[in-house]
């Protein structure tokens, strides 16, 4: 089967001219060399049915609709070779989560897949007896779970579980802009065996992050810590604090 190829703005162009001719839509697809159903498909999505242009093809306006079509059609991220060493880099080197690698680097506007596709990938990796994915076979070992693999999705886990949470929908609109100063990012990463951790705290706008050790990940240790470190700011600069669900989190409720 043959596949579909857009066609060139020169194409375009000549379909136009072609059109004044008044010559049949089958000469036209000859001339530029494409099939006849091209011809009919572009004309039924480019000629309006309204406005000074209606009943009229105009080159310059569908080739727009066309590329406007093509930045909005859903494309599907790969999980490439290159972008696998780096996922690898980050999980062994730098001990960042699957979570964490999608989010940071999706900030930092490089292509990323999400975070249970890396999961996905890292279990089928460490099953797999190809000679491609073997320098990937022991990733599992460096989540924070360990060679456990832990459920995600339906697990219904009420233990510690934050009363009165207020969910990130109802976060204010501005913060997703990444505009304005003071919207903080809290994170909590573990370290090897849960024996310490480290609680970083990032600025959306500039994404200057700011890292304090702790000895575990017990919530009155990360409270004092956070609390240490952000006094040290005026109280207007800080405007937001947005925390994972994690059980660490649960006295900062109020905050």
């Amino acid at each position: 089967m043959k596949k579909y190829k857009q066609l060139t703005t020169r194409q375009r162009y000549q379909i136009e001219a072609l059109l004044e001719t008044e010559i049949s839509k089958s000469e036209i697809a000859k001339i530029i060399g494409v099939n006849p159903c091209t011809v009919y498909r572009v004309l039924s999505r480019n000629i309006a049915k309204r406005g000074r242009t209606a009943g009229s093809y105009i080159a310059t306006n569908a080739q727009r609709r066309a590329d406007n079509r093509h930045k909005t059609k859903p494309k599907q991220l790969q999980l490439t070779e290159q972008l696998k060493e780096r996922i690898s880099g980050l999980l062994r080197y730098e001990k960042w989560s699957p979570e964490l690698i999608s989010k940071r680097l999706a900030i930092e506007e490089e292509t990323c897949v999400s975070h249970e596709t890396i999961y996905q990938w890292i279990w089928s990796v460490k099953k797999s007896r190809k000679k491609a994915g073997a320098k990937y076979a022991e990733l599992y070992k460096h989540l924070k779970h360990g060679s456990r693999r832990q459920k995600r999705g339906n697990a219904k886990d009420k233990r510690g579980a934050i009363k009165n949470r207020v969910g990130i929908d109802h976060r204010p609109d501005v913060v997703d802009h990444r505009e304005r100063i003071g919207d903080i990012e809290v994170d909590l990463m573990m370290g090897s065996n849960h024996k310490s951790a480290l609680l970083v705290m990032t600025d959306r706008a500039t994404l200057v992050t700011m890292m304090e050790k702790l000895n575990g990940k017990e919530a009155g240790e990360v409270y004092e810590k956070m609390e240490k470190r952000l006094t040290n700011f005026s109280p207007s600069w800080v405007k937001t604090l947005t925390f994972d669900n994690g059980k660490e989190f649960a006295r900062h409720q109020k905050i």
